[in-house]
């Protein structure tokens, strides 16, 4: 189970020339997500399918980009965590702080969540 500061962000950056999504959290850890692998790991019922509540596979952070991001927005999605604006224009996924923290794809947390 992850503590409150485990999922509390203190700072959210979106990079589009190095193509990243980062957060740094309360507790000092530091996420950071390819773009690519953060849209085809989008958690709305469109994406995922209704009731969906599977996290992505950690590997889909690893896969070559099919893609260059050019525009993204991320704007707090009240406390619950960041909706992100995509340039292909879907923006209805809610990505939950929680949610992100547990895929995060870093060494430490990918092993940490293979022997939880």
């Amino acid at each position: 189970m992850l503590s409150p500061r485990q999922t509390l962000p203190s700072s959210v950056t979106v990079d589009i020339s190095d193509q990243e999504f980062s957060i740094r959290w309360a507790d000092g850890h530091a996420t950071t997500f390819p773009l690519d692998g953060l849209r085809k790991a989008c958690p709305c019922a469109n994406c995922q399918g209704h009731g969906a509540k599977k996290l992505p596979d950690p590997s889909i952070f690893d896969e070559a980009p099919r893609r260059r991001w050019e525009e993204v927005r991320a704007e707090k999605a009240g406390s619950v965590g960041v909706r992100i604006t995509w340039d292909d224009g879907h923006d209805t996924g809610i990505y939950s702080w929680e949610r992100l923290r547990r895929t995060c794809p870093c060494a430490e947390c990918r092993k940490q969540h293979a022997n939880p």
